[in-house]
């Protein structure tokens, strides 16, 4: 039975698809989350069902947490596991992290990079998909001022820094080409990212009522995860639900495309 890694597992889509998976019993479910209490809950709820998990709990706020999760997962799973980057940020007020950068840059973009490497360089992995967002075609990327959110916006953030992701692991599929890459926008889904307070709060709870529920998003994801295939070697595909398409134009940008790339190698490489 392979090992099937997925993150931001304690609630919203990542909930819902474990307790999907929970159901096929194909896989061994390596439950990532900050929550440990809701984890051990989830565990109990896939057993329930019939399948096998276990939890480890991680945090994906600095580089540095973000690398110790990484080898824990990588003592923790075998070869040929699959990684379900699902966790995410979606922030209302810039914060820094004690490292000096934007809090959503580090969850949403360079610590699932520092965890994966951990992954990769101890060869456990064989598929990896992203669980990305359509909004990457508003993202913009500016390397004086994203990776410290002086450009900082409760919108254009969560944009600038999903757009950051996508990137790098098309970079991360030309590098690997053993590897089966896949980038998606699983829908329009009625979670608590993004939650805000006040009247624009209460003004968005009601919008995200015709919002389709996490356990259909989750139904979704789990037919895509059935697939044989998803990417051609060396390449990441761009999903909108269940369907291919091109990917966004400011994802082919190739002057955006390697800023980030820069970017990103000179902080990874600081960290």
């Amino acid at each position: 039975m392979a090992d099937l890694i997925l993150t931001g597992a304690s609630r919203g889509i990542g909930h819902a698809l474990a307790l999907a998976l929970a159901e096929k019993h194909t896989e061994r479910l390596v439950l990532v989350a900050r929550d440990r209490a809701r984890l051990e809950a989830l565990v109990a709820d896939v057993e329930r069902k019939g399948g096998r998990a276990i939890a480890v709990p991680g945090d994906l706020s600095s580089r540095a947490e973000a690398r110790a999760l990484g080898q824990r997962l990588a003592e923790a799973v075998a070869p040929g596991a699959t990684l379900v980057h699902n966790a995410g940020l979606w922030p209302s007020k810039r914060e820094l992290t004690p490292e000096g950068l934007e809090a959503a840059f580090v969850v949403n973009h360079l610590a699932p990079l520092v965890m994966q490497q951990a992954l990769l360089e101890a060869g456990r992995l064989r598929r990896i998909m992203v669980v990305s967002a359509g909004l990457i075609l508003k993202g913009h990327f500016d390397a004086a001022r994203t990776p410290t959110g002086e450009d900082f916006s409760g919108i254009r953030t969560y944009c600038n820094t999903k757009l950051c992701f996508a990137l790098a692991m098309r970079d991360v599929a030309a590098a690997h080409p053993e590897l089966d890459v896949l980038v998606l926008h699983p829908g329009v889904v009625r979670t608590d990212l993004g939650v805000r307070t006040g009247p624009l709060g209460w003004l968005l709870s009601l919008v995200k009522r015709g919002w389709e529920a996490p356990e259909v998003c989750a139904a979704r994801l789990a037919r895509i995860l059935a697939r044989e295939r998803w990417s051609p070697a060396g390449e990441a595909r761009w999903l909108v639900e269940e369907e291919e398409q091109p990917w966004p134009a400011v994802a082919q940008d190739e002057a955006t495309r390697r800023a980030v790339r820069d970017t990103t190698a000179r902080l990874l490489a600081a960290a």
